[in-house]
């Protein structure tokens, strides 16, 4: 095993047992673990990124068939173009394939019409990880930076910083750092924090090191209290956190709190000690992206949208059904920042 992921397991061990990791959670970093080792970081978009938010479907699928329903007559000869392509390096058939790039192409046309500050005329989907092999006009694409297109703008709804604007936000459970890598491109001066557990917080560390490597970094280590590390933290443009270590981080000292797809993947106590931790930390707003009824056989137990232990002091601003993936509701809260 890597001795950073093996170090920041230990540490891990080591602090508040809240943020243990669900059974769920043993079970898929077994997977990651598994894979990682086997495949290689070169290739993780191909393999590991599955376990976060990328989904590998078809024409049979909710979401292909919204994206479906959503597309213009006028855009389908340009996205089926060429997605008969076969690409001999992919584990997936000459129709997965094909299926796939049709897909992502659907979700990359929505998320333009979506792009009201035009981010994605200067985006694309880095090389690194060895994403899908999947074009567009030229432009290397796919649904993770298509979906954090859409995420970016539902936050943006209300929280609205200047471009050149010093804020930070903060992710827990940010996979490999899909949403950090374009907050970072449409707010140059924002400071992001991810905090996570192992092997996923090594992931993102080594992934968006690699992809910004001008950004300053507050890369992992155990540290006893934040005095210890104030002064680097506080230079750092990036920053990558233990739970526990979070909880050392200053009261409200985050303007924005996101989490998607990784809350209803634990017990409901854990979830009661991550919104405790969400509400010391936040300022100003917290964004959601959940299962609307999520199904955890691991831990058994089955956690619905009602059952989130919103505080009693944060405003909802909308709760509402996901975009593309109908079956997640996405909520955003104005937060009491006293």
């Amino acid at each position: 095993m890597n001795s950073t992921v093996e170090s920041m397991i230990q540490e891990l061990s080591r602090g508040n047992p809240s943020y243990l990791p669900s059974k769920f959670w043993q079970t898929l970093n077994e997977k990651n673990i598994s894979q990682i080792e086997g495949d290689g970081f070169a290739t993780f978009k191909r393999t590991v990124a599955q376990n976060y938010f990328t989904w590998v479907i078809g024409r049979k699928a909710d979401q292909y068939r919204w994206l479906v329903r959503q597309t213009r007559w006028r855009d389908w000869p340009s996205i089926r173009w060429g997605a008969g392509a076969v690409d001999p390096s992919l584990p997936l058939s000459r129709h997965q394939q094909k299926e796939l790039a049709i897909f992502t192409r659907m979700l990359w046309r929505l998320a333009e019409r979506t792009d009201q500050q035009g981010l994605l005329r200067n985006l694309e989907e880095p090389a690194e990880g060895t994403p899908f092999p999947f074009h567009w006009r030229g432009k290397l694409i796919s649904q993770d930076l298509a979906n954090s297109l859409l995420e970016y703008y539902a936050i943006r709804e209300h929280f609205a910083p200047g471009s050149e604007e010093r804020v930070t936000v903060c992710e827990l459970g940010a996979g490999y750092g899909r949403n950090a890598f374009v907050f970072l491109k449409a707010l140059p001066r924002c400071k992001y924090i991810i905090v996570d557990i192992p092997p996923a917080l090594w992931v993102a560390e080594r992934y968006l090191t690699r992809v910004f490597p001008e950004r300053r970094a507050f890369k992992f280590r155990p540290f006893a209290g934040f005095d210890e590390i104030a002064d680097e933290f506080q230079a750092a443009d990036l920053a990558f956190l233990l739970p526990h270590q979070a909880e050392m981080l200053p009261r409200k000292s985050v303007n924005l709190f996101l989490n998607i797809s990784s809350l209803h993947e634990m017990t409901p106590d854990q979830i009661q000690a991550y919104f405790r931790l969400i509400d010391n930390l936040t300022r100003d707003y917290f964004y959601s992206k959940q299962w609307i009824v999520s199904h955890n056989p691991h831990d058994g137990v089955v956690i619905r949208q009602a059952d989130y232990p919103i505080p009693a002091g944060w405003r909802q601003l909308y709760s509402r059904t996901a975009k593309v993936q109908e079956k997640f509701f996405e909520a955003m809260y104005a937060v009491d920042g006293k």
